[in-house]
């Protein structure tokens, strides 16, 4: 049965992917230039509503969510589902790997989705999309990151880098940190996107409990930002998981 509903939901995955792509190119091509970004948002959370759907994903969610006029969003990584929890939650716009760019349907998704693609292996990619960062936030718009910089099994929260804090540091925007956790776990770690996808697809369904935290006092630089964040995703974390025993 688990083989079975893997094969359905990861087709499910694909071709529901594929349809927004489709419906919203083609209402992208005869919207205006000032319509478009009100229009993406409509088709982003539309896809991440559905996408959850499909894998089964069950939200339990503490906290109240920012306004929509601009904001730094960080959180804990585990899994590719975190991104579809966001988008979910909140209009807008991710930090990504740079490779997921070349990836078939997903990479033009994330394009559409105005997402962020840094190289961090590459100083001068890290600093254009520093720039990015601020320019988006500087606009009014919400920015998610993941300032572990990769996906982290557990509930364990690992070093923050800096980055994302420092392209906002000077700017009056809220700081807001989340903390996620699953029950089952859901690592995503030395496996293909396809295997991590297969994987959560055979479970019959991912609980997911998501603690909006208060915005952040800033630290005199970006480094002591990233740490204060970065205690208090954990203790978010640890929320999440209580929230999560105690649904049960």
């Amino acid at each position: 049965m688990s083989r079975l509903r893997a094969v359905l939901r990861s087709g499910a995955f694909v071709g529901w992917s594929a349809t927004i792509l489709g419906a919203y190119e083609a209402r992208r091509a005869m919207t205006p230039e000032a319509q478009r970004h009100a229009l993406a948002n409509r088709y982003r959370a539309r896809l991440s509503h559905g996408l959850l759907r499909v894998f089964g994903a069950e939200l339990l969610v503490e906290g109240e969510r920012p306004a929509n006029d601009g904001a730094l969003i960080v959180a804990n990584h585990q899994s590719a589902l975190d991104i579809g929890v966001m988008l979910a939650l909140f209009q807008a716009v991710l930090v990504s790997r740079h490779d997921v760019a070349d990836w078939p349907l997903l990479g033009r998704l994330a394009k559409h989705g105005d997402t962020i693609f840094v190289d961090r292996e590459d100083r001068r990619s890290g600093a254009a999309a520093l720039r990015e960062i601020r320019r988006r936030v500087a606009q009014g718009r919400t920015v998610v990151a993941f300032p572990e910089g990769a996906t982290f099994p557990g509930d364990s929260v690992h070093e923050f880098h800096p980055g994302a804090f420092a392209a906002v540091q000077s700017l009056e925007v809220p700081v807001i940190p989340v903390g996620l956790a699953y029950s089952p776990a859901v690592p995503y770690g030395k496996e293909s996107f396809a295997q991590h996808v297969a994987r959560v697809a055979a479970r019959p369904r991912t609980r997911i409990a998501v603690q909006l935290g208060n915005p952040l006092s800033r630290g005199p630089d970006a480094r002591a930002t990233a740490q204060a964040a970065r205690a208090q995703v954990e203790r978010l974390v640890l929320d999440a998981r209580v929230a999560l025993d105690g649904a049960r």
